[in-house]
């Protein structure tokens, strides 16, 4: 039962995970060998070749990146663990993303022409013309499967609608007519009842003058030569139609052998097409399945990180942020504001520089350096916007660093059912936790410094020497206080 099909399943799942490293070797051989905008010694190459060579070169990277393509895609629809599902989707996008570009290159290259000649790249490829056609990928049917289904109904309320105003017996102005009109029609439809009576009565007439004659001629022959000519009638009738059957049987075989004609059905029974329909029904429905069980358990080990893991992050933070405002009083004097307000990022070595040099030319005179400043704006309006990164190419790269370290030598021969990895998911939901407990946190470290801040203005408005000794030895009890969270904590109780 339940054991049998988690066996198949897991079967099945392993040559979709076979389809899927082969999609992934092919996609990182295509990046750093081949595709120009990864690979700097393929830019260099396809520099130097012509534009026939260079149009040949990016036809065959959109050969290559379209098998991988159905690659994916094909993994992408069959596989039923959730994690692995959103992995091959991340690929999958950016591998889709890099095809249209490089449908426009090869747009470009052809003269701006959008249909250009494959037929040489794929004879030097070996491969057929079905190899060019682009699937639509069955996941944009899947996931707008609740606003197709709402389009439908709303089809079929417009059309019932307009049936219920049609049986309420609306005039149609097409389809008036006077009664002389009304006439002529009837009397053309009667008219030609009436001949196809009278032909049909002359047949039958006919037919039987010719069966009345063939049997006056038969009774007048004699009966002698009867049995031997009805035998050999009928011996010329059964070869003749034998030898047409059989002469069919070879043309419709010889025509399905070379392709003219398509095979002939299967049994229902033993189709294999059936039945692999409904392996693909039955592994959509474990998807869906897995998927409910996925979404139910990133709620729940989310409370149990944040259970288990969240005291830690908690006192590992305060103790961070305790240590961070003690060394600020000593070295300022005071407590710092909570949260900190941003400081601005440095500028890297180039832009500083640049800085620089803008600074000690503002200093120079302006009128001797005016028709440098020209040229060089001039220089700088030719040059264009600098090129956006290839944003694609980092979505496949990434997209195999991540498959690479997470499923490549992950062993899952125990998870026949390809359910999802608790520990995977514990991964996910930790960066959220983190950020709920460093708000926790920022709260905690906030009311605590503004109860140290209130204590130490109250000691330092007192005057006189009684009160600058009170000064100091509250300075110092602060100083210790904040080295010691549990007084902190015994202050903060004492205040609430």
């Amino acid at each position: 039962g339940r054991s049998a099909v988690s066996f198949l399943a897991a079967m099945s799942s392993a040559t979709f995970d076979l389809q899927w490293k082969e999609g992934m070797v092919e996609l990182i051989d295509q990046l750093e060998l081949c595709d120009p905008q990864s690979s700097a010694a393929a830019r260099s190459r396809i520099e130097s070749l012509d534009a026939t060579e260079q149009f040949q070169h990016f036809a065959t990277l959109y050969i290559r990146y379209l098998q991988i393509f159905r690659r994916l895609e094909e993994s992408y629809d069959q596989t039923v663990h959730p994690q692995k599902r959103r992995d091959v989707r991340k690929s999958l996008d950016g591998v889709i993303g890099r095809l249209l570009e490089l449908r426009e290159v090869l747009v470009e290259k052809n003269g701006g022409v959008p249909f250009f000649n494959l037929d040489e790249v794929l004879v030097d490829l070996k491969l057929g013309p079905e190899v060019l056609e682009v699937p639509v990928p069955k996941y944009i049917v899947e996931d707008q499967g609740r606003t197709l289904a709402e389009r439908e109904r709303l089809l079929d309320a417009l059309l019932k609608r307009h049936a219920s105003r049609d049986e309420q017996g609306e005039e149609d102005p097409a389809v008036q007519m006077d009664i002389d009109e009304a006439l002529k029609i009837i009397q053309a439809n009667e008219r030609g009842r009436q001949g196809q009576q009278r032909a049909e009565g002359v047949k039958a007439a006919r037919e039987r003058e010719a069966w009345e004659e063939r049997r006056r001629a038969a009774e007048e022959e004699g009966d002698e030569d009867g049995p031997e000519a009805a035998a050999t009638s009928l011996q010329a009738a059964w070869r003749g139609s034998a030898s047409r059957r059989a002469t069919a049987l070879m043309r419709d075989e010889e025509l399905v052998f070379i392709g003219m004609a398509p095979p002939p059905p299967f049994p229902k029974e033993g189709d294999p097409r059936l039945r692999e329909r409904q392996t693909k029904a039955r592994r959509k429905q474990m998807q869906m399945q897995h998927e409910a069980e996925y979404r139910d358990a990133l709620v729940a080990q989310d409370a149990v990180v944040y259970e288990t893991e969240g005291p830690d992050m908690k006192e590992e933070m305060m103790d961070q942020l305790r240590d961070w405002y003690i060394r600020y009083r000593e070295r300022e004097g005071k407590f710092p504001d909570f949260p900190p307000e941003e400081v601005e990022k440095p500028m890297p070595g180039d832009a500083a520089e640049g800085a620089e040099e803008k600074g000690a030319d503002a200093k120079k005179d302006p009128k001797k350096d005016g028709k440098k400043d020209g040229k060089k704006g001039a220089e700088d309006d030719g040059e264009g916007p600098p090129p956006l990164p290839p944003h694609f190419i980092n979505t496949m790269k990434d997209s195999y660093q991540e498959w690479s370290d997470k499923w490549q030598h992950r062993d899952e021969r125990l998870n026949f059912a390809q359910r999802h990895d608790v520990e995977l998911v514990r991964q996910s939901v930790r960066p959220d936790v983190e950020l709920r407990v460093r708000a926790e946190v920022n709260e905690l470290i906030g009311r605590e410094l503004q109860n140290l801040q209130e204590e130490f203005e109250r000691a330092q408005g007192k005057k006189g020497k009684k009160g600058m000794q009170m000064a100091s030895t509250l300075g110092t009890g602060l100083n210790v206080a904040a080295a010691s969270p549990t007084l902190v904590q015994l202050r903060e109780s004492q205040a609430a």
